[in-house]
């Protein structure tokens, strides 16, 4: 059955989220990736408009909000973007949210940390 993935690639966002303290202070530096899979039945080109589709424009929206209110863990932006996805457009198949922290508070390490959730 064929279906559309509405995609946000690489998302940079500035967000305070963290176990430590200091990290509600300083922040960080998120890169995040969405992805939203919808039967592409459902799409009507005649139409040519948002109303049989997802808008990554609200998608976008919603990931600001969510990433806006701080939180310790990035699971549970995740799980809340998922649930706010879900209510928002029940049409959604399934997806997934990836949140890097781009430079995590710990000493010795270079690279980066993240989640993702599949939903």
């Amino acid at each position: 059955m064929p279906e559309f993935e509405i995609q946000l690639r690489d998302v940079m966002i500035y967000a305070s989220h963290g176990v430590m303290p200091e990290e509600g202070i300083v922040g960080n530096q998120y890169r995040v990736n969405v992805r939203l899979r919808l039967d592409a039945a459902l799409f009507d080109p005649d139409k040519d408009d948002l109303s049989s589709t997802i808008s990554y424009a609200e998608v976008f929206d919603i990931l600001c909000r969510i990433m806006s209110i701080r939180v310790a863990l990035l699971e549970t932006v995740a799980v809340k973007f998922a649930n706010e996805v879900r209510s928002r457009w029940p049409d959604v198949k399934n997806g997934w949210i990836e949140i890097v922290k781009t430079v995590p508070p710990i000493p010795k390490m270079i690279g980066e940390a993240g989640v993702r959730y599949d939903f």
